[in-house]
């Protein structure tokens, strides 16, 4: 009887102590998937003003310069406006943010200055563009230090939330 109470209990506490590492493990992706969008922006910006490649091109090699998975967002957003022909970089850049969104744990304001950039990308001349690129970057490390700070807070927070709610549901049921 005693080993049944104990793989119960085991049962019960192991799954919420993941549960509370699963969510605390989002915290860190975001801030690990602003800071790869913010190198994979800084390549995309080299590839579009420096070396005056097409958009299709320069994003082609922003997936393929980048390791990251962020950087998939780009060859999904090529294919996209590929599929589309009816489509502009914007929509088609709107279009994956929205359906991958779950996959790298943007916020709102993340997609907002990602979304404005994207509507300036191969529309403006090359200074307005590499300023807009700037303004983008910076507006990112900002957001990457709000996440930093909540990472730091909230990560702990949720850990210690999984196992105090797995020792709670044990102690109510013995």
């Amino acid at each position: 009887m005693f080993v049944i109470k104990i793989a119960a209990c085991a049962m019960i506490f192991i799954p919420s102590s993941i549960i509370g590492i699963l969510i605390s493990k989002k915290y860190s992706n975001r801030v690990e998937n602003i800071t790869s969008m913010i190198n994979c922006l800084l390549i995309l910006d080299t590839e579009i003003i420096h070396l005056s490649n097409p958009i299709d091109i320069a994003f082609k090699n922003v997936d393929e310069r980048s390791d990251s998975k962020v950087s998939k967002i780009f060859l999904d957003t090529i294919i996209n406006l590929n599929n589309n022909r009816n489509s502009n970089l914007h929509n088609a850049f709107k279009n994956i943010l929205t359906m991958e969104s779950s996959n790298y744990n943007f916020t709102k304001e993340d997609k907002e200055i990602l979304l404005s950039l994207s509507k300036v990308m191969g529309v403006t001349d090359s200074d307005e563009q590499n300023k807009h690129f700037d303004t983008a970057i910076e507006q990112l490390k900002i957001q990457r230090k709000q996440a930093i700070i909540e990472a730091e807070k909230n990560e702990k927070l949720h850990k210690k939330l999984g196992v105090i709610f797995g020792l709670l549901i044990i102690l109510i049921l013995i």
